[in-house]
């Protein structure tokens, strides 16, 4: 079972992809200051991570684990309703795993491409 951390902070989202990840440790942070605190302390396998929070956004936050050593390694894949044209670029240059529209991908098909890139350590590169 691998550990998953999702920073968002909408509550039905984290239920909602929380319940389609139900085969893995599900963690939960509700904005970014959070959300890098349990990156550091819980080691999590995966990161989804959300652009649009309060404390810090998630470029800000992706820009943070990817600077340090010891989160560095840990695959983030981005989740927001902004559309790729916004921040994909951005996210790329920062070290993101894939980026993906929330309202264009449904749990289902998050589930499936997270377990892929836990097995196969990637995803689809045209993100």
């Amino acid at each position: 079972m691998s550990k998953i951390l999702i920073i968002d902070d909408e509550e039905p989202i984290l239920n909602m992809y929380g319940e389609a990840l139900g085969g893995h440790e599900v963690m939960f942070a509700n904005n970014g200051e959070v959300g890098l605190d349990m990156a550091l302390k819980q080691d999590p396998d995966l990161i989804l991570l959300d652009i649009i929070m309060p404390k810090f956004n998630g470029l800000d936050v992706l820009d943070k684990l990817k600077s340090d050593k010891d989160t560095a390694s840990i695959p983030v894949m981005i989740l927001s309703n902004l559309p790729k044209e916004a921040s994909a670029d951005k996210a790329r240059e920062l070290g993101a795993a894939g980026y993906f529209v929330k309202a264009e991908f449904e749990p289902d098909k998050l589930a499936t491409t997270v377990n892929r890139l836990l097995r196969e350590g990637e995803i689809d590169p045209s993100y």
